[in-house]
């Protein structure tokens, strides 16, 4: 990767940090969609990109299903590199999730397995803390 294009994505995932008790909630949900989008990953966030199924756990197939055809080859490897761009899609959005949250906040989200589990949560513990008032 070029030094520009390198520079122009750290440009597009910076956002700014998420506050403590939430009071920017709404301006960094906004900004993470955003930078997350940037990178196409938008759907690990909103939970529309799920784990690819392991042909070995379809119907008909158990421990003991064995590779028989070129078919069944082809489909394995197929999710196999289905599965990788699965994870380094969820690694990257959890990544710019926690690098951008408090200390606090990152200890209530790590051991959620998804992206969109962890967005999920911050959402319910912020979204009604974040009504913009008029005055």
């Amino acid at each position: 990767m070029s030094t520009l294009n390198r520079k122009l994505r750290e440009d597009f995932l910076w956002i700014l940090k998420l506050v403590a008790d939430g009071k920017s909630w709404m301006m960094y949900k906004e900004q993470l969609q955003w930078s997350i989008d940037t990178c196409g990953l938008l759907s690990h966030l909103d939970g529309t990109e799920t784990k690819p199924i392991d042909p070995q756990t379809l119907s008909g197939r158990g421990a003991s299903w064995a590779l028989t055809t070129a078919d069944e080859l082809k489909e394995v490897n197929t999710y196999k590199t289905k599965l990788n761009e699965w994870h380094m899609g969820q690694a990257i959005t959890k990544q710019q999730i926690a690098r951008t949250i408090p200390d606090s906040l990152f200890i209530q989200i790590k051991g959620l397995d998804t992206a969109h589990k962890i967005f999920m949560h911050l959402s319910n513990l912020f979204e009604q803390h974040s009504h913009i008032h008029s005055v």
